[in-house]
């Protein structure tokens, strides 16, 4: 599989709190992932960066992997409480995460919060996860649409993340991936900026995935950047 993974700053952040982690096992597999931080600066960085680490423990040969998926994200939350713990001035710090395991051609993955996993097929884009936002839910809902979501004051409003949110429940799921599919992970200072329109015109372009990744960011800072950006694309 071909990948590229990009993180930017943004335009209107001081520091970028959006992680990202690309692994390819011998056995040919590939671990993906994007977390962002929230709950300060230094906070939020230290949060999505444990996230991520937890993610070193992964193995790639469990026959369980979305309960793998759900114990690194717990054992991430338990790291993320304990540093608070010792530093006071932390409360309420978290992340969100967006993990994805591809081994024969199955993706197995893992979601808490509201970065985003897509499978780009056929020129058409489908949303896998769904945002643990108040405008998410309102979208599963029906009562809102998609574009009406980006924009939504409640896009802002999380339900659960890993850390200072409290309890959470990690969302799981699998499905087969073909030639020529696209994984698309992005954080939300992506697909909040950028239409669906939009990443599929890019992602149907033609051009290398190194170029597509590129352009996605150009298209979110051209939009206002107002959010720090992760993103991982992989080509089957």
């Amino acid at each position: 599989m071909k990948t590229f993974a990009v993180t930017h700053q943004g335009l209107a952040k001081h520091e970028n709190q959006d992680v990202y982690l690309v692994k390819n096992f011998e056995n040919g597999s590939l671990l993906l992932a994007v977390a962002d931080g929230l709950g300060g600066e230094a906070g939020g960085k230290w949060a999505a960066d444990m996230a991520v680490a937890s993610l070193d423990d992964f193995k790639p040969e469990s026959q369980v992997v979305e309960t793998h998926f759900e114990e690194l994200m717990q054992a991430a939350k338990q790291r993320i409480m304990e540093a608070v713990k010792k530093e006071p001035d932390l409360e309420g710090m978290g992340t969100t995460m967006t993990a994805a395991f591809v081994r024969n051609g199955i993706t197995y993955w893992a979601h808490v919060g509201d970065s985003r996993l897509y499978l780009f097929r056929g020129h058409e884009i489908h949303q896998i996860t769904e945002d643990d936002t108040m405008a998410g839910f309102l979208l599963s809902e029906g009562q809102i649409t998609k574009d009406e979501a980006r924009i939504h004051p409640g896009s802002k409003f999380l339900f659960q993340c890993i850390g200072g949110c409290g309890e959470f429940e990690v969302h799981i799921g699998h499905f087969e991936v073909h030639e020529g599919d696209i994984l698309v992970l992005s954080t939300d200072g992506l697909h909040d900026e950028v239409s669906e329109e939009k990443i599929v015109s890019i992602l149907g372009s033609g051009i290398d995935i190194k170029q597509e990744a590129e352009a996605l960011v150009c298209a979110a800072l051209d939009a206002g950047g107002k959010d720090n950006i992760a993103l991982v694309l992989a080509e089957v």
